[in-house]
């Protein structure tokens, strides 16, 4: 269990994360909570029974691109309106990660289709957009014929579960979009899930990681599983 804890890189102002020092005062954190609670519950039988629906996503009801694009004059009060920072995302994402790690095993599927006889601790990986997306480019440069660049991609397609936080937010360029969708089509084919937030919308994320990955995602999600969220900005609150 140390080992996976170690592997999963959950960063360390979250290592001690719970969902028992997750306030619930506002709707917005209520959802959130509830919606984390209950996708919990079924994590067990999502990794056992891999239904094409198996992931969790929180997404904003207006993205930080088109906001970033607006007028300036109606930029700040437009994004008091509809803020999606400071909700609580990571921390409930990282709750999960923890509960995951400690408490759910599975049993990996054998050449022959059959599945292991004995149960082993399920790995997580948590990654954070921005610098997973500049370890991956900075990889691809790397002298070393790929074989770093394979690593990293080859880790975050395999992983049991893979918690991505801020998706969308790195900028934006071809070679990103294409690892955006070799790493979801993979987990996609594989029906692995990924737990991911994101300060975009959904036509915004879109844009950001290319339409094919985004499909597939929100496939992965459905309706039920995929939620739009705004609200009051907690670290705003904690300085005042």
């Amino acid at each position: 269990m140390e080992r996976r804890f170690q592997n999963a890189l959950i960063p360390e102002e979250f290592e001690e994360a719970g969902f028992k020092q997750y306030e619930r005062q506002t709707e917005v954190q209520k959802t959130l909570f509830n919606a984390t609670l209950q996708y919990m519950e079924n994590i067990d039988g999502i990794l056992k029974d891999k239904p094409k629906v198996n992931s969790l996503g929180f997404i904003a009801v207006y993205g930080e691109r088109e906001i970033r694009n607006m007028d300036p004059a109606d930029r700040y009060s437009f994004k008091q309106a509809h803020n999606n920072f400071g909700l609580g995302k990571t921390h409930l994402q990282m709750a999960l990660a923890r509960y995951i790690i400690e408490k759910i095993r599975v049993r990996d599927e054998l050449s022959d289709g059959t599945l292991s006889k004995h149960d082993r601790g399920c790995r997580v990986l948590c990654v954070s957009d921005v610098e997973f997306m500049e370890d991956l480019i900075q990889a691809k440069m790397s002298n070393d014929e790929g074989k770093k660049l394979q690593d990293l991609i080859q880790g975050a397609c395999t992983t049991d579960v893979l918690v991505w936080d801020d998706l969308g937010k790195s900028k934006w360029s071809e070679s990103k979009e294409g690892m955006y969708y070799q790493i979801i089509n993979e987990r996609w084919r594989h029906k692995r899930p990924i737990i991911f937030s994101s300060n975009e919308a959904k036509g915004t994320l879109s844009d950001k990681i290319g339409y094919a990955a985004s499909s597939r995602l929100f496939g992965m999600t459905g309706k039920e599983n995929l939620y739009e969220v705004e609200g009051q900005d907690n670290r705003l609150k904690e300085e005042k």
